[in-house]
Formats: C-alpha cells, structure tokens, sequence
C-alpha cells in the first residue's frame, strides 16, 4: 500500500510542477503535449527508481528529484538550463511553502503527524492543498497570461546580447529567492512542530514570501521586455526613413529620366526611346508592388529587401493580394516574421552559384479557411538534413555575422497568433508558409 501512495504522491507533484513550469514560463500546453507527457513519465519512473534503490536521506533525495526535473524540462522542452531551474526552483517552493500552511491550519483540527507517519491513504489528504495550490495558479498564469518572460531568456539565444547580460542575474535572483523560502520554511516548521506553536507573523511572511515569488521576478523580467520592444521600433522607425529615401531617390531619377528621354527623342532615336521608357515602367511597377501594403513599415521593409536581392543578382518580386490592414498581429511582428522569412531565402541563394536565382513573395488572405498566409518561394532545392533541423534551436544555415532571429523565433511568434509555418520542396523550389487566422467581429480568433 505504501509504495502505490508513493507512486501516486510522486506524480501528482511531478505534474503539479512540469504543469507550474509550463504555465510560469508561458508555453502553450496544446503546442507541447507529447513533451509535457514524456518529462512526466520519466520523471516520475527516475525518481521512483531514486527512491527504491538507494538509501540517501530526505535531503539528498530531494535535491537529484530536483536536479532530474529541472534537466528533463530543459532536454526535452528544449529550453534553457536557467529557464527551466528558475520554474522549477520556484515550483518546489510553492509546493513547500503550500504544504507548511495545510499543516498549520489542519494542525489546529487534528493530529498531522499522525497522517504524515500513515501508510496508506489518508497521507494523500494532507498532500492534496499544496497540489491544488500550485496548480491553481498555473491556471491563473495561464488565464491571465501573467508570464512576461522574453523568449531570449527561455530558450537562450546564444547570440543574443539581452540573455549575456541578464540571464545569469536571474539565476541569482532564483538562488537567493531559494535561500528566502527555504529559511522561512524550516522556520514555519520548527514553530509547528517542536515548540507546537503557531505565530501570525510567520503566516504573513509567507505569504508575503509567495507574492514575491511569483511576481517580483515577472515583474522585473517585463521591464526588460518592453525595454526591447522600444528597441525594436526604434529599428522600425529607421527602415520608414530608408523608404521615403527611396521614394525621394525615386523623383529625384524621374528629373534625369526626362533630361534623356529629351536628348532621345531630339535625336530622332525613337526605338531606344520605348525600350527606355519601358524600363522607365518596368522599374516603377516594381516598386508598385510594395505600395499597396497598409503598413508603411512592411513597405519600407520589403522594399529594402528587394534592393537587397538586387544587389546579389537574385530576381525578387512581391504578389500583395490584401494589405494586411486587419491582419491581428503587431506591425513588428509581421516585419520579424517576413524579414527573417526573406533573408533566410536570400541566404541560400547567395552560396547557390549553379541556377538563375529568385525570390517570389506572396501575401494573401484566404477566405476559405479565414488566414493570412505569407509565401516566400526561392529557387532551389533544400538539403533534407538541413530540413529537418530548420526549427531546432539555434540551428543555422548563415554567416556568423548575421542577425537574424531564427526560425525557431519566428515560428514562435506565429505561435503567439495560434498560427503555423511549414515547409514545402520541390525538385527546385523551397517555400515556407506561414498562415495566421484572421480577425472576426473585430477580434482576433
């Protein structure tokens, strides 16, 4: 009987905590499933294993259960060793901190010694308000979307300057925050349980103790997320300026055009005067196709990219068929999306010296299935190893000194919009496809 009520014991508070983790960090659990079913059976297959072979005291026991949560989140969610210690590092600790306040206020109704020392089942009602806590907020984090943490943080680009120079401080903080609860806890315990008494200070300090956990560290970590996010539209702001440059160097040729279209025509030269003209058009209808988005931001920047392209002798033409006026995302995340989309595309095309290079662009809404889809179609045929790892983390196809934020990025803020981006090949054509529902009665779906 006691080892089921282990057994039992153990998975509860393993799903309570990998569920904690998920929620604190802002994962979406419909995106991660199969992982968040895996890191529980292993977690609790390991402990358990822990538990019957060996004879180490409770401490012990308790630190490699934590050492093997914390490694199994990181492996199998694929997400930062910092990440995923600070989730679950605050976890334990709701948990302990959950389970001294059951014991103070039960301890007043009967003897929970009694019930801790029991074999059997009436262990598991003591055990049950320190799971419901923890899982009770989870739903909040999830509900109310209390998570704040910069993806930089969660899944650790190693190229990204924000995660150098804060992620260890977080760490830190997690380390001290630790130490806090820690002491408060075995100070609650030594109250209850061998002076038998109680003390409405302790219960403030936890408590307290508690709001600081969860909060005070989402609360610093938005701070430096709206730090970047100002950072990213003052990167914006420039790609507007370097549009209207260019629509300024566009009437400034239109004066020279003229001056040749006159010498030209006073030559008599007619035939060179329509192929020029021709050109003249063929130029501006190029440009054209980039106008008609709502965004001057996502003009400006495909504009810049298309010049781009130009530069590196690939063929770049954009298909707009709506202007994305009601598309529910945020201008700089339809530019993050596209720009990396296009710079990805224009990458492998610069190392492929063997065919005509292009890029073809399209932006569409389908009514069929209500979504904005984003097509960037380029020549060429992607290498199948190279496929199957294009959205692992901080995999890589270019230069060293490119910055780009990664298909791992991208297809994490398609996420953010319940969308999808997959890949399709042919024998001589890579596109990837993002598709994001559109709005309905004026919100997004």
């Amino acid at each position: 009987m006691n080892f089921f009520v282990e057994v039992i014991g153990t998975f509860l508070e393993v799903f309570s905590l990998i569920f904690f983790l998920i929620a604190f960090l802002g994962i979406k659990f419909s995106k991660v499933k199969a992982q968040f079913i895996a890191v529980n059976s292993i977690g609790v297959a390991s402990i358990m294993l822990l538990k019957l072979t060996t004879n180490f005291s409770h401490a012990i026991t308790f630190l490699c259960s934590f050492l093997i949560l914390f490694i199994l989140g990181s492996l199998i969610f694929k997400i930062s060793f910092s990440a995923a210690f600070i989730s679950v590092v605050l976890g334990l600790c709701i948990l302990l901190l959950g389970e001294l306040i059951a014991l103070l206020f039960l301890g007043n109704i009967f003897d929970v010694i009694s019930f801790l020392e029991a074999h059997s089942f009436k262990k598991m009602f003591i055990a049950l308000p320190h799971i419901l806590l923890i899982n009770f907020i989870s739903f909040l984090f999830i509900k109310y979307k209390l998570s704040f943490i910069p993806l930089t943080i969660i899944y650790k680009d190693q190229d990204d300057f924000f995660y150098k120079k804060y992620g260890p401080k977080y760490i830190i903080l997690t380390c001290v925050t630790m130490v806090l609860i820690i002491v408060v806890a075995f100070t609650i315990s030594y109250n209850l349980f061998y002076l038998q008494q109680t003390n409405s200070s302790i219960l403030f300090i936890t408590v307290v103790s508690i709001i600081y956990l969860l909060f005070f560290s989402q609360i610093v970590l938005k701070h430096e997320s709206e730090r970047l996010e100002k950072l990213l539209e003052k990167q914006h702001e420039v790609e507007i300026k370097r549009y209207f440059q260019v629509i300024k160097s566009q009437r400034h040729d239109f004066i020279h055009h003229l001056h040749t279209l006159y010498g030209l025509i006073a030559q008599q030269k007619f035939q060179d005067t329509e192929e020029y003209i021709e050109e003249v058009i063929e130029d501006v209808r190029k440009i054209n196709e980039v106008i008609p988005i709502h965004h001057p931001a996502v003009s400006a920047l495909l504009l810049t990219l298309k010049q781009q392209a130009y530069t590196k002798n690939i063929q770049m033409s954009v298909i707009v068929k709506d202007n994305l006026a009601h598309i529910p995302c945020k201008v700089t995340d339809i530019n993050r999306v596209l720009g990396n989309l296009i710079s990805n595309a224009m990458d492998a095309l610069t190392h492929d010296k063997t065919q005509d290079s292009w890029i073809e662009v399209l932006i569409e809404l389908e009514h069929l299935s209500n979504e904005y889809i984003f097509t960037v179609t380029n020549s060429g045929e992607i290498d199948s190893h190279i496929a199957s790892k294009l959205f692992n983390n901080q995999f890589t196809t270019k230069s060293n000194n490119h910055e780009g934020i990664g298909l791992i990025a991208t297809k994490r803020i398609i996420e953010k919009y319940e969308g999808m981006i997959y890949l399709e090949t042919t024998s001589n054509t890579t596109a990837f496809i993002a598709r994001l529902p559109a709005m309905k009665k004026n919100k997004a779906i």
